[in-house]
């Protein structure tokens, strides 16, 4: 439906906003309009009523004074014709109208029941009314905002009439009801002016969030526009990255070859602690250099997602650095399920069991790999040991958190440690081999995997860094 609506709108997203605000505040001031209207009609009907009462009021007076009254007849607001047999299914209610020593025996007919009954019974058993005081009956009725028509016996035999008010005694809305009529009327175009202005937005949300929206018929020009920069933005930038990938290609193999050819030459060297010194620097900027390639060509490796047990992968992970000697312990994620236990016999009772959570997941197992080894080497390298623990968390997420017993970051740095050659100034790290990049390229892992990476500290006061991460890719 909303759809269809757009497509009748402008494609220009300015005129667009515009026509949908010029139809919601048109559509307001209709509404607006139609219940002044109702409501001056319902008020107009009130303020004649005394005037249609005091109609009803000489008639009845030629029929007490002997005269015949006439039959049909039409005033400004009163009709009569011959009263027919009445509608069965109608209610009535029997009054009586006297003066002049007449009485004339009358009931009001109407369908269902009438809101303020008492307005006109008064409530009394007999409902009477005086012949001149007919005014305040018809107020009366009219105040129902209901269909009513009034069959009357006449003296004389004069038989029978049926007398009606058409533009006072007919169904209307009732204050109230213009009322709520009224804020529901709001509330709707409010909605339909709030939908239509969601669906004009809706691709500059996505465009704002995945680079790329599936684009509708019924779309704004601006939206296609914009898509079709974002998209040659996003080839120029992919083009861009290859060809960064086949410098850094070069690069690689033109600095390893020099490096490699200069260690070499510095066995020759004989002086031990010399040899030494430079080779830690070769060491050094061969590390920086490897280091430096996996982070920029990380965007340009490519791994299948795939559904995958984390608790799995970070259990193998840990047991393999246990393997080689390190201390690392991997604290997996316990669920507590309670059964009943019965049989034919009778008895039972509540089982509690411990379950260990699978922690099932879609992602690339060897980047997640990568990414947690980084973490467990920094715990291991400032701590000495390392402890990775799964958390409970929400049901489409999973939380790792690993931590160690060593000095831990400063608060203001937290953030600051994730750019990429960023060191802490510390001693503990300052005589570190580390390039800076561990961090960021976890960062770059986490993100593609919709994740989060956080630092903080354990309810013992450990240090941690905490992982957030999704089931689903």
């Amino acid at each position: 439906m909303s759809g269809l609506i757009l497509s009748l709108l402008p494609r220009s997203l300015e005129r667009r906003m515009v026509v949908i605000l010029i139809a919601a505040v048109l559509s307001i001031f209709i509404v607006l309009g139609l219940m002044l209207d109702a409501y001056n009609k319902r008020e107009l009907a009130l303020a004649n009523s005394f005037e249609a009462g005091g109609e009803l009021s000489d008639y009845l007076h030629m029929s007490a004074q002997g005269d015949v009254a006439p039959t049909p007849y039409a005033g400004t607001y009163l009709q009569v014709v011959t009263a027919a047999d009445p509608d069965p299914e109608s209610s009535f209610l029997p009054l009586v109208i006297e003066g002049e020593g007449v009485q004339f025996d009358a009931s009001l007919a109407f369908e269902g029941t009438l809101a303020r009954l008492d307005l006109i019974t008064n409530d009394r058993p007999n409902v009477i009314y005086q012949i001149d005081d007919l005014g305040v009956f018809v107020r009366a009725v009219t105040r129902q905002d209901k269909s009513a028509q009034l069959y009357l016996d006449l003296p004389n035999e004069q038989g029978g009439r049926l007398i009606t008010f058409p533009l006072l005694w007919q169904d209307r809305m009732t204050e109230p009801l213009i009322f709520i009529f009224a804020m529901l009327s709001f509330a709707a175009i409010f909605v339909i002016a709030r939908r239509l202005v969601h669906f004009t937005s809706a691709p500059f949300r996505m465009l704002a969030k995945y680079e790329r929206a599936e684009l509708k018929p019924w779309d704004t020009e601006e939206a296609v526009a914009l898509q079709d920069t974002l998209v040659r933005e996003q080839e120029a930038r992919a083009q861009l990255l290859e060809e960064q990938k086949r410098m850094l290609a070069s690069i690689s193999h033109d600095l390893r070859t020099p490096a490699t050819r200069l260690r070499l030459r510095l066995e020759q060297i004989e002086s031990t602690k010399l040899r030494n010194r430079m080779m830690h620097d070769v060491d050094e900027m061969t590390r920086l250099i490897t280091a430096s390639l996996d982070f920029l060509r990380f965007n340009a490796l490519l791994e299948e997602p795939q559904q995958l047990s984390l608790a799995a992968l970070l259990q193998s992970l840990c047991d393999d650095y246990m393997d080689t000697g390190h201390d690392v312990v991997f604290v997996p994620q316990r669920h507590k399920l309670t059964d009943q236990s019965r049989n034919i016999f009778g008895g039972g009772g509540e089982v509690e069991l411990e379950v260990e959570g699978r922690a099932v997941m879609n992602g690339q197992p060897t980047a997640l790999r990568r990414a947690f080894s980084n973490l467990i080497d920094n715990a291991l390298k400032y701590g000495g040991a390392a402890s990775v623990e799964m958390q409970s968390h929400e049901n489409d997420q999973l939380l790792v958190c690993i931590s160690d017993p060593g000095p831990g970051i400063p608060s203001h740095l937290h953030e600051k440690v994730f750019e990429p050659f960023f060191r802490n100034d510390s001693v503990e790290r300052t005589r570190s081999s580390s390039v800076g990049l561990g961090l960021s390229i976890v960062k770059q892992i986490i993100g593609a995997h919709g994740g989060e990476v956080s630092l903080g500290e354990t309810p013992e006061g450990k240090f941690c860094i905490f992982v957030k991460l999704p089931r689903e890719l």
